[in-house]
């Protein structure tokens, strides 16, 4: 029997059965598609953070404060002890430093008309945007003068842009931040979703954020730019030495902040997110192995159903061969087929769900179209060696 005999068999097969074929291709193609979807989320997230590792530099430092310390343990209380003070000394006494942003961050309600959004309200110094590489889409960063006048100035990010005023005109918009009127005078381009969103923040002047906001005078961290990446021992020991001695710590004392490379904390994220993208795919592979078992039940059922056919075929001269090349056409059928139906609905979800970008991993679908055929392949051949090997005569006496 030729191949486009077997082929011809297997659809008649499946079509006789159309229910039972589709809830196992549904099953294949969940998996499949749960598999694309891991893998082109892994590569737009990759394509993210290295983006914005190249914006941000690895020159940029972060200081934050440490936790504190009890009975030789460490709690998850955070210090309140950076300072302007701290700020300012370091980029005056340092040379490895070439300019320094103090930061105060807090959680904060916005709206503007009847919406409103809970995000984070973040205050900076006009450096921050190019220390970050931060600069607004529309509009404009706000200046020294606003700064020192605690100005009620704010730019949104790309999240909040869009939840307050669905991408419409916001420039000269008043909104309010914690009942507080401010005028938007920026928007930030969108950076992308990570572990934590980089675009649901308002930023608004440290003097403002600090006195007009949420009535503090610490900050929450403090960015420090060093000349070159090469003068991170230099620049590490000098702020250590300054934070040491301005929070007079003794020569046992641990220190009571933190400081971190910028890249630091994308790498991080980074591998978080691969982490998370094992475990999904590991959810993935179970269904396909559910899939699997699936082919293998509906076949067993398939050479049941079929056992008087089987035995009038053997009769009429059919080999043990051609009963299992048939049975096992059908079940890599049910593979491939399925597989066909999860990279098209993985193709489909990833478009419209997480704006892949273009991003389509060709090698990954042939490597899916393969995996199908393997499985549905591997599933039948127990109930193909079942069929290939039944009694002639048992068969034939069957109703």
């Amino acid at each position: 029997m030729s191949f486009s005999e077997n082929i011809r068999l297997a659809f008649q097969s499946l079509r006789a059965n159309p229910l039972r074929s589709i809830l196992i291709l549904v099953g294949m193609a969940v998996g499949i598609a749960a598999v694309l979807h891991v893998v082109v989320l892994g590569e737009l997230t990759q394509k993210k953070i290295n983006d914005r590792l190249q914006k941000m530099g690895s020159n940029v430092l972060r200081i934050r404060p440490g936790f504190s310390w009890r009975h030789g343990m460490r709690t998850g209380e955070k210090r309140v002890n950076l300072t302007w003070e701290d700020s300012d000394e370091i980029v005056s006494q340092s040379e490895a430093i070439i300019q320094t942003v103090p930061i105060y961050s807090g959680s904060g309600d916005v709206s503007f008309q009847d919406k409103n959004w809970s995000t984070q309200i973040t205050g900076v110094t006009p450096a921050y945007q190019n220390v970050n590489n931060d600069y607004p889409a529309q509009g404009r960063f706000f200046n020294m003068q606003e700064l020192s006048e605690r100005a009620r100035v704010a730019i949104v990010g790309a999240t909040v842009y869009e939840k307050l005023f669905e991408n419409k005109l916001a420039l000269g918009k008043t909104i309010f931040i914690k009942s507080k009127p401010f005028l938007i005078i920026g928007i930030l381009e969108a950076k992308g979703e990570s572990w934590s969103n980089p675009d649901d923040q308002v930023f608004v002047p440290i003097t403002t954020a600090q006195e007009r906001i949420f009535g503090v005078d610490h900050l929450s961290s403090i960015l420090a730019q060093m000349r070159s990446e090469t003068d991170y021992d230099e620049a590490l020991f000098d702020i250590e030495s300054i934070l040491r001695r301005n929070h007079r710590l003794s020569k046992e004392a641990k220190n009571d902040f933190r400081v971190r490379r910028q890249d630091f904390f994308l790498a991080t994220i980074q591998a978080t997110n691969q982490e998370l993208a094992r475990f999904i795919t590991v959810i993935a592979l179970v269904s396909l192995l559910v899939g699997g078992i699936g082919i293998a039940n509906v076949m067993l059922i398939s050479v049941t159903e079929r056992i008087r056919e089987i035995g009038i075929r053997r009769a009429i001269g059919a080999r043990k061969f051609h009963i299992l090349f048939q049975f096992l056409t059908e079940s890599m059928m049910l593979g491939f087929f399925g597989g066909i139906l999860g990279v098209g609905g993985g193709i489909v979800f990833n478009h419209f769900y997480i704006d892949a970008g273009g991003i389509l991993p060709w090698s990954w679908i042939y490597y899916s179209f393969g995996i199908c055929a393997g499985i549905g392949i591997f599933a039948g051949i127990y109930p193909a060696f079942r069929a290939a090997n039944m009694n002639v005569i048992d068969a034939l006496r069957h109703e």
